[in-house]
């Protein structure tokens, strides 16, 4: 491979920089803000950051503080057994699976792009901890759900909780549960932390090897991930069935007036309860303590007996994803016409319409993009109505920039290096128009 195709150089002071024209071709692909997972010797992997994690100024002045610290060698930490992006559910349980199954000892740590993260410690096909950012996770939530507190009291035992002092010794003391007890429902958290964990359809996760400076954690559960993972592979079939009726969380549910709430078990009802039109599902489950597979599912039953009716998804603005294809569209109308001012313009759009071909973005962004360099609104807003994910504009942002960037690689073959310097400069003009809302 010649020199600089795929090297990026990271200097002493941490900065980092692509070292020739392909790196940075292929680094533009990726441009946003990322944090590190994971700089053991010889492997640094890196995940997009995403909104939520925006760096405060006290994470920045801590960051500057110790960069000016003499603080020796890095500590080598968990070691990166292997990393990826999450293509659908069935990702994250064929890797869990060959995990398990291969008798690994690691952590499996799983980022979805709608912003939750788990971590599932694993050990010789046992699960013995898993973790979530999700409120809904948490001890305290679980022990209401399962009607072993109510809500004011689980407010007054969290008020005796300090970082020495967890819920479950506190609820051990005030004899509010009994040992077996504590231990069922703690495995009652660790399995539904890793039945969710598998519902993920669109992220990036990194195994690890166990990293000897992390501090214990407060409890371990001995739980097989092939049973585990039987009763995960019923609940994605499931769940498959329920999307088609209810797409994503960001639903809104309108009752119907002639409803009858006969035979509706608790769930359903309760959110039934909730549901006037404009309050996204996701909202709904969490009111009503339910965690996203019990509230995708009272939902479905809802809708399937006219008790309910999907009133809009509201993810995104079809006004700004027009907004956003026209100005896609031109910045490779400024493409086209520097290919076409060197002569090359016919040898650039077989180029493009090959990449378009093969990367399979052609139903996402219309046929006819490579020959007339104009992405099809009404296709892609098409698309995006359909999109189950999160953030369907966000995709469309992330082909649209692909394209972009593909598009330039074919100018450089026709065009002087000044000239595609220029280029550069009004791409990048035209791309600073674009502001998500």
């Amino acid at each position: 491979m010649a020199k600089g195709v795929d090297i990026v150089v990271i200097g002493d002071d941490g900065s980092v920089a692509p070292e020739g024209r392909e790196s940075r071709y292929r680094l533009r692909n990726s441009a946003g803000r990322y944090r590190i997972l994971s700089d053991t010797p010889g492997l640094l992997v890196l995940r997009r950051a995403l909104p939520h994690e925006e760096l405060v100024t006290d994470e920045l002045d801590a960051f500057e503080e110790l960069l000016t610290e003499d603080t020796g060698p890095i500590d080598v930490g968990g070691r990166v057994a292997f990393a990826g992006e999450i293509l659908s559910p069935m990702t994250l349980f064929q890797m869990i699976e060959i995990v398990a199954e291969r008798g690994f000892v690691g952590e499996m740590q799983v980022f979805s792009s709608g912003g939750r993260w788990f971590q599932l410690s694993l050990d010789r096909g046992v699960l013995l901890y898993a973790r979530s950012n999700d409120p809904a996770d948490r001890l305290g939530e679980v022990m209401v759900r399962h009607n072993v507190l109510d809500r004011p009291r689980l407010d007054a035992l969290l008020g005796e909780v300090t970082e020495n002092h967890r819920l479950g010794q506190v609820c051990l003391e005030r004899g509010v549960l009994e040992a077996e007890q504590l231990f069922s429902l703690l495995g009652t958290q660790t399995t539904g932390i890793f039945l969710r964990t598998l519902t993920v359809g669109d992220g990036a996760f990194v195994f690890t090897t166990p990293d000897p400076a992390q501090a214990p954690p407060d409890h371990t559960v001995h739980l097989t991930v092939r049973a585990l993972l039987m009763d995960g592979i019923r609940r994605l079939d499931e769940i498959e069935v329920y999307r088609r009726l209810v797409p994503g969380n960001d639903v809104r549910l309108q009752p119907r007036p002639d409803a009858s709430t006969t035979g509706l078990d608790a769930d359903a009802l309760a959110v039934l309860g909730r549901c006037d039109g404009a309050t996204p599902l996701g909202e709904i489950g969490r009111a009503a303590e339910l965690d996203e597979f019990a509230m995708t599912r009272a939902a479905y039953f809802l809708i399937k007996r006219h008790c309910v009716e999907v009133v809009s998804r509201e993810r995104f603005d079809e006004r700004e994803v027009r907004r956003i294809a026209g100005v896609f569209s031109a910045v490779l109308a400024d493409v086209f016409a520097a290919i076409s001012a060197a002569g090359g313009l016919v040898a650039a759009q077989q180029m493009l319409g090959a990449w378009i071909d093969g990367s399979g973005y052609a139903s996402y962004i219309g046929s006819d993009v490579a020959t007339t360099g104009e992405i099809d609104a009404e296709t892609v807003l098409a698309v995006v109505r359909a999109a189950r994910e999160d953030d369907p504009l966000a995709t469309f942002m992330h082909v649209a920039h692909e394209l972009v960037s593909f598009a330039l690689f074919c100018a450089g073959s026709a065009l002087r290096r000044d000239q595609e310097m220029a280029l550069s400069k009004v791409v990048n003009a035209r791309l600073e128009q674009i502001r998500r809302v």
